[in-house]
């Protein structure tokens, strides 16, 4: 296959073989749909190509469109006609110039999740038609084109190693261009589908390659639960620059998106200012619930602990919860509640003050517990954020398991291990990494359960910096 180098600058011929003037581009049209019909159709074809005519006035770039080429070679062009169109060339919308719109533009290898630099383009022929297939982003690839063919020859001769050597190609299809400030033009669309597979890990591998602008734009082509994934998944510091890159609503909904712990070490890392501004813009139940998580000091355990748990009143049965946690689960597969914990492997029973508040039109967040006696009348299912003393905690197996009709304490273990908000977060995590706890719940004074500190947050507070956020998170 041909490097777009080998093309470029090469003569543009009219049909009597006299040079006209020189090949400078090539010019591509981008797919216009999510999905390409057909494999083909994710290989950009080549629609026409720039042409520099030189004039008494200096030069100018005009374009040719492809049904006025009659022959296009590594030698250069050769035109099926004597007149062509000498307007100046200017780039429509869902086309792309290869030699001006691709080189040195930073690029996202989708197959070995790297973001890397773009050297040269290699087209292949298909039928009459010419498409860009592949990425070269080989340090000879660079030296071909600075026409310094000759200095990687020479380091291959003085060290070994083969710089003269074409280097193994990215395929068009695993590439996903970056864009730069302006250029939103110039962005595919296809590989969004290939974006969306990725695991949230690896996609903060390759928004931490990136601007934070850069990143910011990235995230902007994931849907918002991926997105906030992936947010989730980068050290807190760069969380902060891209929150800042990003537009103050799109970013307020990610966070809404996040882990309440998750959400509130993002808006930690930006000034008091900015994270005030973007709770405004939160939903108000979900900002209150991040807002309470932000006036713990930062290494204690209300710093790392999280509201994402469910608790249920003590008087409850089996049966009642199980309901609700299917009644919870179709909820949020219409988009009408949150979903359940990802890693649910224990559920807290609590002794409340009063009834178990009720959400209104699927409001997401926890209500402030209220006074009076306890009585479970009616209601619509059972609550699974249910507030008060701590009296126990049911395995996720054991409540499948039990009698429906059991009440919910009677098959409750008692609860080993409890903490404090202030206590120190090392204390906390070298407790659940001693007690071998998939959590541990964080409780008041007076022992009412306010949040779970669980064991990967553990993790990240016992790992090195520059392991953190890069475990598998299986429980939250």
């Amino acid at each position: 296959m041909p490097a777009l180098t080998e093309f470029l600058d090469k003569p543009v011929r009219d049909p009597n073989g006299e040079a006209v003037a020189a090949l400078h581009d090539l010019v591509v049209r981008l797919p216009q749909i999510e999905m390409p019909a057909n494999a083909m159709d994710t290989y950009p074809p080549v629609i026409g190509l720039v042409a520099r005519v030189k004039g008494p006035r200096g030069s100018r770039d005009i374009f040719i469109p492809w049904e006025e080429i009659k022959s296009l070679t590594t030698e250069g062009a050769e035109l099926a006609t004597q007149q062509v169109n000498m307007r100046r060339f200017q780039r429509r919308d869902g086309e792309m110039v290869l030699r001006e719109g691709l080189f040195d533009r930073q690029v996202v290898d989708l197959e070995g999740r790297r973001v890397v630099r773009i050297n040269d383009l290699d087209l292949a022929r298909r039928g009459e038609q010419w498409r860009l297939v592949a990425v070269d982003i080989s340090p000879s690839a660079l030296l071909r084109r600075m026409g310094w063919a000759r200095v990687g020859q020479a380091v291959t001769a003085a060290f070994g190693r083969d710089f003269a050597r074409k280097a193994p190609l990215i395929d068009w299809s695993q590439v996903a261009p970056v864009a730069n400030e302006g250029e939103g033009a110039l962005r595919l669309r296809v590989p969004r589908a290939r974006l969306e597979v990725m695991r949230p890990a690896d996609l903060a591998r390759l928004v931490e390659q990136l601007t934070p602008q850069q990143g910011a734009k990235f995230l902007d082509d994931l849907d918002e639960a991926r997105a906030a994934d992936t947010l989730e998944e980068l050290e807190d510091e760069q969380q902060g620059q891209i929150l800042r890159a990003m537009d103050p609503e799109r970013a307020a909904d990610l966070l809404e998106e996040m882990e309440p712990d998750e959400a509130t070490d993002a808006l930690q890392s930006i000034t008091m200012e900015e994270a005030e501004d973007l709770l405004k813009r939160m939903d108000r139940e979900e900002a209150n619930e991040v807002q309470e998580l932000l006036g713990w000091p930062e290494d204690s355990a209300g710093g790392i602990m999280t509201t994402d748990y469910i608790s249920v009143p003590e008087w409850a049965t089996v049966e009642e919860i199980v309901e609700a946690l299917r009644a919870r689960a179709k909820a949020a597969a219409s988009d009408l509640e949150d979903p359940l914990p990802e890693g649910l492997m224990e559920i807290f029973v609590v002794r409340g003050e009063g009834p178990t508040p009720v959400r209104v039109n699927g409001l997401k967040g926890r209500s402030r517990p209220r006074t009076g006696p306890v009585v479970p009348a009616v209601h619509p299912g059972i609550q699974l954020e249910a507030e008060g003393k701590l009296e126990g905690r049911v395995s996720l197996r054991d409540l499948l398991l039990a009698d429906p009709s059991a009440r919910i304490m009677d098959i409750a273990h008692p609860v080993p291990q409890v903490a404090h908000p202030l206590d120190n977060e090392r204390d906390v995590a070298h407790t659940i990494a001693d007690d071998d706890l998939l959590a541990l719940p964080v409780v008041d004074d007076q022992g009412a359960l306010l949040g779970i500190v669980t064991v990967d947050d553990a993790i990240d507070v016992i790992l090195p910096t520059a392991w953190k956020k890069r475990i598998p998170r299986l429980f939250h």
